[in-house]
């Protein structure tokens, strides 16, 4: 699973809150995770993903530009997106650590997987991030070939603000551009990066281990 790291201008990771209020809400109401939001690191980008991982929309919150500013937002949206999807994938662990029965479209039926530490743990976020590569491992594997087979492109947003750069179904990087963007520019900014995702989606089984920062 690729990270999208960039530049901040604060030491804090909001992903890793974040990711504990997600386990201890699902924990106590499993049924509740069908529609899950993740930050970027800085909490000023977040994405909403569903139960599987699909899609459903992104945002910048006040203060991104600050936090992010036209070099790093971009990226900043994507692993935003890549945060929601990991909490995405963490449901099935902990249901699987709780007893409760998984569903069959996710990725935790793949492949047996250890038990998570808790929560509280110093290594509960390295933990969740290690037992997920592993099974986009297994899934990388059975998929490698027709990804090498599918050339590389670029999806754009129309406003000419945010554009992916991708291999088949799969985002290597994201970047603003060409027209960078500027503080006023949030609503088209953001517009860009949904229609871009949404492109890129249509058509596509979008599901965890698919499609996928």
């Amino acid at each position: 699973m690729n990270s999208f790291v960039h530049a901040r201008k604060t030491d804090s990771d909001a992903r890793l809150a974040d990711a504990r209020r997600f386990v201890s809400d699902v924990e106590s109401s499993p049924s509740q995770a069908q529609r899950i939001t993740g930050p970027d690191r800085t909490g000023t980008a977040w994405a909403v993903v569903d139960s599987v991982g699909r899609f459903v929309d992104i945002g910048l919150r006040p203060g991104w530009w600050d936090a992010l500013g036209s070099d790093d937002v971009a990226a900043g949206l994507i692993e935003a997106l890549e945060s929601a999807r990991m909490k995405a994938a963490l449901v099935p662990l902990l249901r699987r650590r709780n007893g409760t029965p998984q569903k069959p479209d996710t990725i935790g039926t793949l492949t047996p997987l250890p038990d998570l530490p808790s929560p509280d743990a110093a290594d509960f976020l390295d933990a969740a991030r290690g037992r997920i590569a592993e099974a986009y491992r297994l899934i990388d594997e059975a998929g490698k070939r027709m990804r090498e087979r599918q050339a590389p492109r670029v999806v754009a947003g129309p406003r000419g603000l945010f554009r992916l750069h991708v291999r088949g179904g799969r985002i290597e990087r994201a970047e603003a551009g060409p027209r960078r963007p500027t503080p006023g520019d949030t609503e088209r900014l953001v517009a860009d990066a949904r229609d871009a995702l949404t492109e890129l989606a249509r058509g596509r089984d979008d599901t965890l281990g698919v499609w996928r920062s």
